[in-house]
């Protein structure tokens, strides 16, 4: 997919007078009902926002660069807020926010940007990764952070799935019901599985993936499949089928919430570049193929 056919609205630039902060948040989601501010609910971006009212004594309202889901954490979230005070500097918001937010959320850097910065419109790839552990190796310290299997299927076989995600897809097979984009395209730059260590020396599985953006529950879903046919030895093919049919109703489980993470958000428009020019390479010689 180009970036051209990406549906973002024009920026509008800064109004006079007004400054834009850009911030990295990190923050354990096992304690809110995710990232959108709700009226009845505790979220971190109204908690941020309070944060914000307290230190400037009026509303501010913080643009995160997406929304995630209740028990879903993050290492590197991205937003941005405007504020018009002069001469406050980006240093006092890293110190006075992480000094009035609750430590289940931290600022990691805060820096002053322009009006061509926003950051969900220019965000150009979004990354996550889930991770996994056998149950008889969790420890106190991986409760709600980790998904706990039996035994972990096996790598070579996920990684035959997961390939097959990469690329520019209709995702309509791993979109939950309650998703409200019309578009069910996306493009997907990295995708793959890989097994680690956790500090203390046990096994984690760990799926990583990034793309420009994601459908609701679409990680969690293909992470839950993923390892539904691995545990039943289905071959890489049948994943690939369903993912081409465009059935709901084909999906596997959607894994649980606890093991998901917002790993980081790409602003370079470089990075993934070389995307666009080998999407277009693969459909003109699929074309000339036959295809």
């Amino acid at each position: 997919m180009s970036r051209a056919d990406w549906r973002r609205p024009p920026l509008k630039p800064l109004k006079e007078g007004v400054r834009r902060f850009a911030i990295t948040i990190s923050y354990d989601g096992g304690v809110y009902a995710g990232w959108q501010v709700q009226n009845d609910a505790i979220t971190v971006e109204g908690e941020i926002e309070k944060a914000l009212q307290q230190m400037l004594g009026e509303k501010i309202v913080v643009e995160g660069s997406g929304r995630t889901d209740s028990g879903v954490h993050a290492l590197g979230q991205v937003a941005h807020f405007d504020i018009t005070n002069p001469t406050i500097p980006s240093r006092a918001f890293l110190l006075g926010l992480n000094g009035k937010l609750p430590l289940s959320i931290r600022i990691l850097s805060c820096h002053e940007v322009d009006g061509t910065f926003h950051a969900r419109f220019t965000a150009m790839a979004r990354e996550y990764c889930y991770s996994i552990k056998r149950v008889r190796e969790t420890l106190p310290f991986d409760a709600g952070y980790v998904l706990r299997v039996r035994e972990l299927p096996d790598l070579d076989l996920l990684n035959s799935y997961a390939k097959y995600l990469v690329g520019t897809h209709d995702f309509t097979t791993f979109t939950s019901s309650g998703d409200i984009c019309p578009s069910k395209w996306r493009d997907i730059y990295e995708s793959y599985w890989t097994m680690e260590k956790d500090r203390y020396g046990y096994d984690v599985l760990t799926y990583t993936i990034c793309g420009n953006a994601f459908l609701y529950h679409m990680v969690r879903s293909l992470v839950g499949t993923q390892l539904e046919f691995a545990n039943k030895q289905r071959p890489s093919s049948d994943f690939r089928d369903i993912l081409e049919k465009k059935q709901r109703s084909l999906c596997g489980r959607t894994a649980d919430s606890c093991g998901l993470y917002l790993k980081r958000i790409s602003y370079d428009s470089d990075e993934y570049a070389w995307f666009e020019e080998d999407e277009r390479w693969q459909g003109v010689k699929a074309r000339s193929d036959g295809k």
